[in-house]
């Protein structure tokens, strides 16, 4: 008997832990990333040498495809940026859409200032989009708090319980461009998973 206890023993203490992620981070993680459907609503605001306003938001998101409605001043009435893994449209009013394969640059080129829609796809779900990352912060329930990606400064506002999810209500992105510095924040007022 002693022997078969010393032999369980010896079994045990043989195995190397895992490495683990604190419990709150894994699960915020794994129930945001997966969320691919959904209808946001809020207010984009921007800040830039070339424009300063605000426009109602409207995002609709189908996995890789994905419409943002712009109105208001900001939008120069309506603005629609459709976009899928292919590329990306432009439409202001009732000017023809404009194509590009990079968002950022179409409303950068278009509006005045660069919009990080590939990246923001994974910002307001409150995720780390692919890529190199630095300054990371997290708070205690392992939400992003801070972010140094693409070339963006994040900021994390508060978080909101949208069924399983914990999802950011108040975005601000601040990049520094040629032309000058540029400020976006998305503040998400209501989420509406599909």
């Amino acid at each position: 008997m002693a022997a078969l206890l010393l032999l369980l023993l010896a079994a045990c203490s043989a195995q190397k832990p895992q490495p683990q992620q604190p419990p709150a981070q894994t699960a915020q993680t794994q129930s945001a990333a997966a969320l691919q459907r959904w209808e946001a609503k809020g207010k984009l605001g921007v800040r830039s040498p070339k424009e300063n306003g605000s426009a109602n938001l409207t995002w609709q998101q189908a996995s890789g495809n994905y419409r943002i409605h712009l109105s208001g001043p900001l939008g120069a009435g309506a603005t629609m940026i459709s976009g899928s893994p292919t590329g990306v449209s432009l439409q202001r009013g009732n000017d023809p859409a404009v194509f590009a394969s990079n968002p950022a640059q179409l409303t950068e080129e278009i509006m005045g200032w660069p919009l990080p829609v590939s990246e923001m796809f994974y910002w307001v779900r409150g995720l780390v989009a692919p890529g190199a990352v630095s300054g990371e912060q997290r708070n205690a329930q392992g939400q992003l708090l801070r972010l140094q990606q693409a070339g963006w400064q994040l900021d994390f506002g508060g978080y909101q319980s949208v069924g399983p999810y914990q999802l950011p209500t108040r975005i601000k992105a601040a990049t520094n461009q040629a032309a000058g510095p540029v400020s976006v924040t998305v503040v998400i007022k209501e989420w509406e998973p599909k």
